[in-house]
């Protein structure tokens, strides 16, 4: 199996031109190497199905990592869950999911309820749609509005046959706490003197049977979907939460599950090492690069690839969720970046030293061209961002486009002078030295990342229901396609030889996005 390509410093290089090998693709910027023509038209049957694979778990029961593809193999770790039967009773997020559970401010949840039960029962139709309308511009923000909107009219239009919130708190402060047995969860409930009506959804909702999870990594073959081999290690549930994507760098397979850190041969899945998490996953996406395989699991770190042994931890850089990046400046010594969670900071890749800390962070990944910084965050004021480098001080602000809306996930992409984005619930183009917005359309696309291929930037769209195929040109939006694919929204999707790789729900599918002949 020949090694897979890596466009950073000290790392690999290969003919393999069209492999996807880690988070984000070969320079971890979205942009693929892959010279395949991608089609400019889908006819109306939609993008021919290559192949699915058997089940793999998703969602509550195997996150939402995405695949990856090299050496004409494609790659996907999972933390993966099952039910087994027990005398335990757990109060999971999936639990907290059946009871319609927001967490809220306190102050904004006593004015919905005091509101929700102070209401007319003979309130309904258009006229209990104004309330609900006028009542959220009155008591919640713009922000607010997008991400609780919808769920406190849910509670509206229950009226008085919703559960308490205050109720609903504490059942969420049960999360992870499994009672030993069937007679404890009882007598928890008695002892909180729950409504009969919650008691019975409670004992509907919270199953007699536990999860129990174990760290998974499988190799599937790029042109048959069949799987060559399978890793397994031991695990802990975490849940959706266990969304990392791995790194396939020198025939070797690096991915962060729910304990470990691990690294297994590329060709045959055999354990080559494997390293305790400081603490209990999940983690971000792993960054291969100088040796050293860095992760953001809590803390930033750094790990010797040759061995698993812990090199560096920065305390004071927290996160889990935004993935590592490395910005080689055209005027200076490589840095790491590192998302937390209302934070961009620059670490020095071989010490893990705080070199800088501005404002941003969240869930995108960064990108960089030269001594450009692009980043995207939900942060005030901050939103899609780009900084200039500047030797021992932090980046410099260029320009800043910041709007609100529900999501601030996907990851952006630099292509020949100019920003793309696709989150947001829009797609834009932005000059990257003025921060001209050359042109931005409306769109569903919130959570996942773009790939950028033969001039055509492909994106999930519709929380995954559709792809959406549109030209790489800072002249005008111009969307070639839009067809059903039915990928989880979020994920990414990867790319190899205009095959295109998805995660749908309990499976990986392949479909094609070459010419037709």
């Amino acid at each position: 199996m020949r090694r897979a390509l890596l466009l950073l410093p000290l790392a690999l290089a290969s003919p393999l031109l069209a492999d996807w090998p880690q988070w984000r693709g070969p320079t971890r910027g979205g942009i693929s190497s892959d010279t395949a023509p991608i089609t400019d038209a889908i006819p109306d049957s939609g993008l021919t199905k290559l192949w699915e694979s058997d089940a793999i778990p998703s969602d509550h029961y195997g996150g939402h990592g995405s695949p990856v593809v090299a050496g004409e193999r494609v790659y996907l770790s999972i933390v993966w869950h099952e039910r087994v039967a027990s005398e335990q009773r757990e109060i999971d997020t999936e639990v907290m999911q059946q009871l319609n559970h927001r967490g809220t401010k306190p102050d904004l949840a006593k004015k919905l309820e005091d509101a929700r039960l102070a209401l007319s029962p003979r309130l309904r139709g258009d006229k209990l749609d104004a309330f609900i309308e006028q009542w959220l511009q009155e008591n919640m923000t713009e922000k607010e509005r997008i991400a609780l909107g919808s769920w406190a009219a849910s509670r509206f239009k229950a009226g008085r046959t919703a559960f308490p919130l205050a109720e609903l708190d504490k059942i969420a402060a049960r999360q992870n706490k499994p009672f030993p047995t069937p007679d404890a969860f009882h007598q928890w409930m008695d002892e909180q003197q729950f409504s009969p009506e919650l008691k019975d959804k409670l004992l509907t909702v919270v199953p007699n049977t536990i999860k129990v999870a174990n760290d998974v990594i499988v190799c599937l073959d790029l042109a048959s979907g069949k799987e060559i081999w399978r890793y397994k290690g031991e695990g802990l549930p975490v849940g959706r939460n266990a969304s990392s994507t791995p790194a396939v760098i020198d025939d070797r397979v690096y991915a962060v599950a729910s304990t470990h850190l691990y690294c297994v041969d590329a060709a045959t899945g055999k354990e080559i090492w494997k390293t305790p998490l400081t603490r209990k996953g999940p983690a971000a996406s792993p960054l291969v690069a100088d040796g050293k395989v860095f992760i953001s699991a809590g803390t930033a770190q750094a790990y010797d690839t040759a061995t698993g042994k812990l090199i560096w931890e920065q305390k004071d850089a927290k996160g889990d969720t935004g993935s590592p990046q490395w910005w080689q400046p055209e005027s200076g010594s490589p840095l790491l970046l590192h998302t937390a969670s209302s934070a961009l900071l620059g670490l020095d890749p071989a010490t893990g030293k705080v070199l800088w800390t501005v404002e941003g962070g969240g869930q995108s990944t960064p990108v960089t061209s030269g001594d450009w910084l692009v980043f995207y965050s939900g942060a005030d004021g901050v939103g899609l961002r780009a900084a200039q480098y500047q030797k021992d001080a932090p980046p410099k602000t260029a320009w800043s486009h910041f709007w609100v809306t529900r999501r601030y996930s996907g990851s952006p992409i630099i292509h020949e002078g100019h920003v793309y984005l696709t989150c947001g619930e829009k797609h834009q183009c932005v000059n990257l030295t003025t921060g001209e917005v050359r042109w931005q359309q409306t769109a569903s696309s919130t959570i996942t990342s773009p790939i950028l291929a033969d001039g055509k930037i492909i994106v999930l769209e519709n929380n995954g229901s559709h792809v959406s195929l549109t030209r790489a040109d800072p002249a005008a939006h111009t969307q070639l396609a839009r067809v059903r694919i039915d990928a989880m929204g979020c994920t990414s999707p990867a790319l190899a030889n205009g095959r295109l790789i998805v995660r749908q729900k309990e499976k990986l599918a392949c479909f094609d996005l070459r010419p037709a002949p």
